[in-house]
């Protein structure tokens, strides 16, 4: 394999098209709506090059690409440093191949309806992880899938920070707490830790909707109702259904509060405009809700969902929120908490936000809404419990909830109206809580396994709770100038620890591991291409832990496996057979000699170097060894008859068929519903064989068959989404005065 070279002028490519929409969004607010003052873009700005300068400028990859090593045929990859972080599998073996299929098939020119590049197929937009219309995503589709990665995971974080700071000062508050808050939420784990998955989408843009939706509070132009329209739009199609209903229901009770504390004549006006807004949204998102609601319930995900979760105590629970290290850390491999760090330590926003937030439980005069989000935190507390019905997903709105929280308290200070008893006294206890979780919590089995991290850990977080203690007891008589300025060291308190936790969660990595092409993968791409003959009418599948589902997209194979919670529960079941092991939701296959394998169109079988098969090998390396099937099925087959491919598509299969007898028209593709069969141009029944492929039956004749994807759940969603963009024009599209019209368009005689 050729070197790369480290670093060439093109590396500079991401972070100057990041730095052109962060221009565009800065300009476009201070025109519009509201600007966000030089200082602040300052500061976001040296935050996004502390987190992503070597991804945007430095030729590096944020993805987890380390994570390659250990299996057939990565085996040999040489490590990294530093490594990858192991948390992170789904990046490349989830999030990124689903990503590439939607970007095929914009490409392509057609809608990403289906992904057939992964087990028989199948559905892609109704995939929400494929995250097929989310504008996030989609602005980073200028650059390369690889580089796209830091891209998207620049602007999620931008974005947070941007409309959190505007969405704080339009509660009220002043620009060094609001500055601190939207630190704390733009830089807390739930953003950070998730960044890379489709969840980040919804942590991202909650904060864009939330100040949507405070700007409709004033009486004003249709601007205000078509951001929050946009916002919800974009929030609807985040890709993680869970955190974006906890997000809209986040915002409908900060909305509904706003309606409630508005004049009887004024409160009809807010909800027109919001509702419009979110009517307008939702049906403008329909061509992607109504798939996943047809399909989702008939996903793995959905059959599992009666699997109970296992227990833990209420500290594993809670005190992640303030101790994030206490057990351990899943970056390092040893972890001994509820589930992993990225579940339970994403709701930690920092130790002096914390302490913030706790001296707002005893405020005598609370800011707008402030009673309604302790409200809400203490209910989120209380729901995030290991008991049934608790969901760690609810630490989105309640470390969001804890950032304003935090942000009113410091106005408080700021203004002179935090009393230094309390303060000592919140402070004190919050140390103690801190000391306890890492002092009493050590791993059960070996008490020094992890030790100096988490004592290290424990010292950190004392070292920042004191700091912003000083800052704080020291300025209670200062001026207010000074207590400006001690707000802002809290702010930089909050920002210097959480790069300091959560900065490394996300390595980057050297642009030589991005997918590379080795002996056995070579042999496959030449074998089941797009081009050679034998492909891509064929598949290919791997054996054990050898070569992850999924990974094989993204070098043009088809895999007859799927590592996916939305796989179709039908095609689990059907492939069980050869299915020996499940790695959470990863299959691993087996049994190489059953006929199931061929019947799904596998010709070929890559498995360890040294594996011993009942089959022809066909190619060996220290990498991996490569074994053909004899008689695998095309996608589409007869039982006698003769049969022509000339087009084989994703979602757009046509066949010429010659048949002297009536017969099934059989195939190894999924059937969900959505295909759809014309025979000559005429639509046709089909049906499923006793597994989940489709299947159907034909009269005697020479035919011109096609096979479209096309479900009766997107078109619908097409014709609901044209009714909501004219819904939304004439709403939110102001109309030409005639004093206008009459001067451009039809001048005076005497002009």
């Amino acid at each position: 394999m050729p070197a790369i070279a480290d670093w060439s002028p093109v590396d500079l490519l991401p972070g100057v098209w990041t730095g052109l929409l962060g221009a565009w969004l800065a300009t476009a607010l201070r025109r519009w709506f509201d600007p966000v003052p030089g200082r602040v873009l300052a500061v976001f700005t040296a935050v996004l090059l502390i987190l992503f300068g070597p991804v945007l400028f430095g030729g590096k990859v944020l993805l987890p690409l380390d994570g390659l090593r250990g299996e057939p045929p990565f085996e040999h990859l040489p490590p990294t440093e530093p490594h990858g972080n192991f948390l992170q599998g789904d990046l490349i073996q989830l999030v990124t191949p689903s990503l590439a299929a939607v970007r095929a098939a914009w490409a392509d020119g057609r809608w990403p309806l289906w992904n057939a590049q992964v087990g028989a197929g199948m559905p892609l937009l109704a995939d929400p992880q494929a995250q097929a219309f989310q504008p996030l995503a989609l602005l980073g589709a200028p650059l390369p899938l690889v580089r796209a990665a830091g891209v998207t995971a620049a602007l999620r974080v931008l974005v947070a920070l941007v409309f959190g700071f505007l969405w704080m000062r339009r509660q009220g508050l002043s620009e060094a707490p609001a500055l601190a808050g939207s630190l704390a939420y733009g830089l807390g784990g739930f953003l950070l830790l998730w960044l890379g998955w489709p969840i980040a989408n919804t942590a991202a843009l909650l904060p864009l909707v939330l100040y949507g939706a405070a700007r409709c509070d004033d009486p004003g132009g249709r601007r205000d109702g078509l951001l929050l329209a946009v916002g919800v739009l974009a929030l609807l199609l985040g890709g993680h259904p869970e955190t974006i209903a906890y997000a809209l229901g986040l915002v409908l009770l900060f909305l509904l509060d706003k309606v409630r504390r508005r004049p009887a004549g004024l409160r009809n006006a807010l909800l027109v405009r919001a509702g419009i807004a979110f009517v307008v949204a939702g049906v403008v998102a329909a061509p992607a809700l109504l798939p996943a609601a047809v399909y989702v319930p008939k996903t793995l995900r959905a059959a599992r969902l009666h699997v109970s979760s296992s227990t833990g105590s209420l500290a594993q629970s809670w005190l992640p929120i303030a101790a994030p290290n206490a057990y351990g850390n899943s970056r390092f491999v040893e972890y001994w908490g509820f589930s992993n760090t990225n579940e339970d330590a994403s709701g930690f926003v920092g130790t002096a936000a914390l302490l913030a937030a706790l001296l707002a439980v005893g405020a005598r005069r609370r800011f707008p809404q402030e009673g309604l989000a302790l409200g809400i935190a203490v209910l989120c507390l209380l729901l995030i419990t290991p008991f049934p019905g608790g969901s760690r997903r609810l630490l989105l709105p309640l470390s969001l909830c804890l950032c304003y929280l935090g942000a009113c308290t410091l106005e408080r200070f700021r203004m002179g109206e935090i009393r230094r008893r309390s303060l000592l006294i919140v402070a004190a206890g919050l140390a103690l809580v801190i000391a306890w979780g890492y002092l009493a919590h050590p791993h059960p089995a070996d008490p020094d396994r992890m030790a100096i991290f988490r004592f290290g850990w424990l010292r950190w977080q004392l070292r920042f709770l004191s700091l912003a203690t000083l800052l704080l007891v020291m300025a209670v008589s200062w001026q207010r100038r000074g207590r400006t300025l001690a707000a802002t060291g809290v702010a930089a308190a909050i920002t210097a620890e959480l790069l300091l936790i959560h900065g490394p969660a996300n390595p980057p990595m050297p642009r030589r591991l991005a997918f590379p092409v080795n002996g056995p993968i070579e042999f496959l791409q030449q074998k089941l291409g797009k081009n050679p003959p034998r492909g891509p009418r064929y598949r290919m599948a791997a054996l054990g832990e050898a070569l992850p589902p999924n990974l094989a997209s993204l070098y043009g194979l088809t895999d007859a496996r799927i590592y996916n919670p939305m796989a179709p529960q039908s095609y689990v079941e059907t492939t069980a057979p050869v299915t020996v092991a499940w790695k959470g939701e990863q299959p691993e296959w087996g049994h190489p000699d059953d006929p199931l394998y061929s019947r799904m169109g596998v010709r070929y079988l890559l498995a360890a170097p040294d594996a011993v098969l009942p089959l022809t090998r066909v190619y060996a390396d220290r990498d991996a060894s490569v074994w053909e099937l004899p008689g695998a099925r095309p996608r589409l087959f007869l039982p006698a008859g003769q049969i022509a491919i000339p087009r084989l598509e994703d979602s757009w299969i046509t066949a010429r068929i010659d048949l002297r007898r009536r017969q099934r028209l059989a195939s190894s593709l999924y059937q969900d519903g959505g295909w759809r069969l014309l025979v000559e141009g005429r639509p046709r029944p089909t049906a499923t064989d006793p597994g989940s492929f489709l299947t159907a039956r034909l009269p005697v004749g020479s035919w011109r068959v096609d096979f479209l994807y096309r479900p009766s759940a997107f078109l619908w969603g097409c014709v609901l989404a044209a009714l909501g963009l004219t819904l939304g024009a004439a709403a939110f599209v102001p109309r030409p005065s005639h004093k206008t019209f009459r001067n451009t368009a039809f001048p005076s005689p005497g002009a």
